[in-house]
């Protein structure tokens, strides 16, 4: 009598347990359900929010137009579809140096102009008779001419500046060349003048001397309409100032 009595009462024991363990695991799925459903919702929007996030990022970082800066140093500001100095890269020693030495990345191209323009080695030169070219490339036209208005603005009243457009062929002719786009283009026109100096002879000489041997070599004549640096073609602009013989073919 009291083993039975015993056994009922360890059954009823038993099955309040199982009781208690279905209804924990019963809880326990439900909770897991509740976040799945959860994550099944937020799960699109997750992922449209990682696609901004790299689209914004790819904009961001892709460089969309080039500034090539020719003074010796030579340097060229890669520029984002926000007009802003993304990569900064010296084409020679000095153009290394100069770029090593500034603080504009992720800078609008403006700022960033006038702190080349106002560093020690540019200054002085542009103080004495130094020439100084900038070039903008892109195929966003509308880009570059925004650019363009930009670097007259930035150059206004500074002598022996000059400021044009280019195509991404010209710049691609002169990468291979291994030089900057504005030395690409007195390269051009020294061989056009018969000269034999190579292009890494270019490379290492300031806008001043190239300007001063192409004036040698032209007798210090204008140039043949499309035979200057700066000659009328695809995508370019003009200049500013009354500027040296080379130059001022390139002018409007």
């Amino acid at each position: 009598m009291n083993e039975r009595i015993k056994s009922a009462f360890d059954s009823v024991k038993a099955e309040d347990e199982l009781k208690e363990k279905t209804l924990s695991y019963i809880a326990a799925r439900a909770e897991k359900t509740r976040h799945g459903f959860r994550a099944m919702r937020l799960a699109p929007l997750l992922a449209c929010l990682v696609l901004v996030i790299l689209a914004g990022s790819w904009a961001w970082f892709s460089p969309s137009a080039t500034i090539s800066v020719d003074i010796n140093p030579s340097l060229e500001l890669w520029i984002n579809r926000f007009d802003k100095v993304v990569q900064v890269v010296g084409w020679n020693d000095d153009g290394r140096e100069l770029a090593a030495a500034l603080d504009i990345k992720y800078m609008d191209y403006d700022r960033a102009l006038e702190q080349i323009m106002d560093s020690e080695k540019v200054s002085s030169l542009l103080s004495g008779d130094g020439v100084m070219t900038l070039a903008v490339v892109g195929d966003n036209e509308s880009q570059c001419g925004r650019l363009l208005s930009g670097l007259r603005s930035c150059t206004a009243g500074q002598g022996n500046t000059y400021c044009y457009t280019a195509s991404e062929e010209e710049l691609e002719a002169a990468y291979n060349l291994g030089l900057s786009f504005g030395k690409y283009k007195v390269y051009q026109s020294l061989i056009e003048l018969g000269s034999d100096i190579s292009p890494q002879e270019v490379n290492d000489m300031s806008m001043r001397e190239l300007r001063d041997m192409i004036d040698g070599l032209s007798g210090g004549q204008s140039l043949p309409a499309g035979q200057g640096p700066l000659a009328p073609g695809k995508g370019q602009g003009s200049g500013q100032g009354k500027g040296p013989a080379w130059a001022r073919d390139g002018e409007s």
